[in-house]
């Protein structure tokens, strides 16, 4: 008979075994079923839960795994292509062996979930034996706080057992549920393969019948031991449940006049040091462990410097002495970060017996509602302490897990025979060590957070506050919150400070607080310097040293420049380097730049008129269309009075950019001129003589320059005269007036001459050197007009 044969009649008698290995599958399922049921209802009568047929799984599942150990070592017979059956590749052969490894493994894990079973269902009644013989304490007497504080930690443990317990359960019983809704479509499968044996009776169509059965096989062997699985979770929440239950009968009466005995105290402190202690030996083992690792850094790091030198070396050979020097780093800094774990937790192991010092205030009955009061802030004080030492220690676990990932995916990057490897596996291994270590204390940090949580919401509830307590408490809450609002850092800078030749760097901080104070200051003593700036402005003017709008415009710049030396006087007070105010030049640059780039021009302008001087207050000046006298220079803009009274806001980089015209600039003397015309035949020279003799008359007319008197022309009517004087303009002379004079004493002078004028004469008017304006000429102004 050929092998061919043989391995066809081998297929047709596993085929003809597999449907009665389904079908008896199929009725231990349901009768395991039924046994699961008996076992979760242990208060079954035993009348029923005896007329059961008992189903030996175990039995069937040793029987399974026999089976699945012999077609594999029928598989490994196909060790060539060539002894393959004809029509199956090597692919096909693969798919049925990973079917039949899933089989095996699932075999086991039913073995472990039998197994389970018969523990939890152990475990069960051993619960239900010691919660119905519990009669209560044997000794009638006030017990320990300490035998209520370990039995609260066993019920939150259990309680967080079972939460954990029906979180699995539930989606155990969801996977089920998915696979009893997959089973159709597997039997669908099995029976087309079935069908298409019959039709086509060759190796290829008993090859895909035997590997769809096997998939059935090893699908239904997954859901048998996901059914028990199931079962043994219910036992175990069942257990739990009773464990409870009891545990709270105990908690309940030992709740009943609970102490806190100086006994009690003792033994904590007794079991603090003793923690402390092995703490320490812990650090010290750590110490010697570090110090001999630091060796081996030093050795890694000088091979790998000597690797790099030697010009014939190989760059794998480098890479390899890098690792090591890598591998040898990190065990350094890894045990270095484990003693600084456990000197941490050391402080924390010093907190319990202060934590259990206020508990045993707020037991005291006889203590004030103040001392209980300040013994609840307490605790609440130290469970934010160990709450971030809780978060710290949380962060740095999940940045070790990072790390233990990362050199994860850089193992399976290397071959089995690459010797970077080796070195690769020690740095996940030291971070493996480490890892534990923070779990360990993360947990325990945890189980002592839990314990003050517990307290506190305990006492808070029996020392309930008054009213006016809360709101004091929440006054004080409140300030507290400024006061950390007040803290915030908003810069920090470095300080040299140089001592026995040694520059020692110092790190300060301004706070958000520094700069509040330092505005505070800076605002109450500009306001000081502005009332007695105020005051100065007018006792100048009222001794009339200078005038009213010289005073206001100097008392302008003298506050800028105070509020400048105020501004430096305040950060220097307040140790505040202006440096810290650097990062605004970017904006200051950009944003201010653009947004007051005309703010800024008008004020620099102002500055220089200020001290170029060719503008001043009380000149008559004429810019952009705008004639009257400058009243104000302030910062930004100026005041320019017209002759009508309208002040006109002028900018003060226009006095810069534009044509200014000021009259007023180098003297105040103002040449002015009167124009009149005498009948012909009138003595010119006695005109000339009483118009000179009038000039000189009037005490406002200046004699230096001289008036003069001109024979101007020979007018239609009239001879026509003109008399140029000067006069200075200033807050005592009015051109107007001085010019009304002076018509009135010609007009009488004429009159007794026996000088007539002529009928009709025309009007005297101001010789314009431009077309005539709404606006009168800068010359027909004076500061008095204004």
């Amino acid at each position: 008979m050929t092998e061919s044969n043989l391995k066809k009649m081998n297929v047709v008698k596993s085929n003809h075994y597999l449907p009665a290995l389904f079908f008896s599958f199929v009725v231990c399922f349901s009768q395991a079923n039924a046994q699961l049921d008996k076992l979760l209802k242990p208060n079954a009568s035993p009348a029923k839960t005896s007329q059961q047929p008992k189903v030996d799984i175990e039995s069937q599942l040793k029987i399974w795994s026999e089976e699945v150990a012999k077609e594999l070592t029928r598989l490994d017979g196909y060790a060539n292509p060539e002894q393959l059956p004809k029509g199956i590749t090597e692919t096909d052969v693969g798919a049925m062996r990973r079917t039949l490894e899933q089989t095996q493994l699932s075999i086991q894990r039913h073995t472990i979930s039998l197994k389970d079973i018969a523990d939890n269902k152990g475990a069960l009644e051993a619960a239900q034996t010691e919660s119905a013989e519990w009669k209560g304490y044997e000794v009638d007497a006030p017990k320990s706080i300490l035998l209520v504080d370990e039995l609260l930690n066993r019920k939150q443990a259990l309680e967080e057992k079972l939460s954990s317990t029906r979180s699995s359960l539930n989606i155990f019983e969801s996977t089920l549920n998915k696979w009893l809704g997959e089973s159709t479509a597997v039997e669908e499968k099995v029976a087309a393969a079935s069908l298409a044996f019959q039709k086509n009776d060759d190796g290829v169509a008993a090859w895909n019948l035997d590997f769809e059965r096997a998939k059935q096989r090893a699908f239904f062997i997954r859901a048998s031991a996901l059914q028990h699985s199931i079962s043994a979770l219910k036992q175990s929440i069942a257990a739990q449940d009773v464990e409870r239950n009891l545990i709270e009968k105990k908690i309940s009466e030992a709740n009943r006049g609970a102490v806190f005995s100086d006994e009690d105290f003792e033994r904590i402190k007794n079991a603090t040091q003793n923690r402390k202690k092995s703490l320490r030996e812990e650090i010290d083992e750590l110490r010697k462990r570090q110090r001999k690792a630091s060796t081996d850094e030093a050795a890694a790091l000088a091979n790998l410097n000597k690797i790099r030198g030697d010009q014939t070396s190989e760059p794998a050979s480098v890479e390899l002495a890098a690792i090591n020097h890598e591998a040898a780093q990190a065990r350094t800094s890894s045990l270095q970060m484990m003693i600084d774990s456990l000197e941490a937790f050391d402080q924390v192991e010093t907190l319990i017996p202060e934590a259990y010092e206020y508990r045993k205030i707020l037991l005291d009955f006889k203590t004030s509602s103040k001392e209980r009061n300040e013994a609840l802030e307490s605790l609440s004080s130290l469970q934010q302490r160990i709450s971030a030492w809780k978060i710290v220690s949380d962060n740095e676990l999940a940045s070790i897990t990072a790390d233990i990932n990362k050199e994860q995916s850089r193992v399976t990057a290397f071959a089995a025979d690459d010797p970077r490897l080796s070195a690769v596996k020690r740095i996940r291994s030291i971070l493996w060590e480490r890892q534990s270590l923070i779990q360990r204390l993360t947990q325990s940090l945890s189980v002592q957070l839990n314990m003050l949580d517990r307290w506190i919401a305990e006492y808070s509830e029996k020392y309930k506050q008054p009213w006016y307590s809360t709101l004091s408490n929440s006054l004080s809450g409140a300030w507290n919150g400024v006061i950390r609002i007040w803290n915030i850092t908003v810069s920090e800078y470095e300080v040299i400070y140089e001592r026995d030749g040694q520059k020692i760097p110092q790190l300060r901080q301004v706070t958000l607080g520094t700069i509040i104070t330092a505005l505070i200051l800076f605002i109450i003593a500009y306001l000081i310097a502005a009332h007695i700036s105020r005051r100065f402005q007018h006792l100048l003017v009222r001794r009339k040293i200078i005038g009213e709008n010289q005073a206001r415009t100097l008392r302008t710049w003298l506050m800028l420049l105070v509020a400048l030396m105020l501004a430096l006087a305040t950060l220097n007070w307040l140790n505040i380097p202006l440096t810290i105010f650097a990062f605004l030049a970017g904006a200051l640059a950009i944003g201010v730049g653009f947004g007051t780039q005309t703010i800024i021009k008008n004020f620099i302008s102002g500055i220089i008129l200020l001290f170029e001087r060719k503008i001043r207050v009380g000149d008559v000046i004429e810019v952009d269309n705008t004639v009257g006298v400058v009243s104000e220079i302030n910062t930004r803009s100026s005041i320019v009075r017209s002759v009508n009274g309208i002040e006109n806001l002028v900018p003060n980089s226009m006095f810069l950019e534009n044509r200014v015209v000021n009259w007023t600039l180098n003297n105040r003397n103002l040449r002015r001129e009167i124009q009149l015309g005498v009948a012909y035949g009138s003595p010119t020279q006695d005109v000339l003589k009483i118009l000179l003799e009038v000039a000189d008359r009037h005490g406002l007319v200046l004699k230096d320059p001289e008036p003069i008197a001109t024979f101007s022309n020979f007018g239609e009517n009239s001879l026509d005269f003109t008399l140029y004087f000067w006069i200075e303009l200033n807050d005592k002379t009015n051109r107007l007036v001085i010019e009304s004079d002076l018509r009135i004493m010609i007009e009488k002078r004429l009159n007794e001459a026996g000088i007539g004028i002529p009928y009709p004469q025309r009007d005297i008017h101001l010789e314009m050197s431009k077309p005539l304006q709404v606006q009168m000429h800068p010359a027909e102004i004076s500061p008095k007009d204004s």
